[in-house]
């Protein structure tokens, strides 16, 4: 198995995304995972149209989790 396909990366705590008003860009700060194991930080730069494609992803997906919860808690 590849040592890449082992490694995550979650926002860091404490820190805030950012954004740049003059570009647009939006920083994410990413903690670095290999497992469960620290290996460093870095941030996610994208840009306003990238970042606004991630929200809508995001809250689309949050929105799958959600119903399917309910529908999950309906059957039971």
């Amino acid at each position: 198995m590849s040592d890449t396909v082992r490694w995550h990366a979650s926002p860091r705590r404490n820190v805030p995304p950012t954004t740049d008003l003059g570009t647009g860009e939006i920083r994410v700060p990413l903690a670095l995972f290999a497992i469960d194991e620290h290996r460093g930080d870095i941030d996610l730069v994208l840009s306003r149209t990238e970042g606004e494609s991630l929200a809508a992803s995001l809250r689309a997906a949050l929105t799958e989790v959600v119903e399917s919860d309910l529908h999950q808690e309906a059957i039971r």
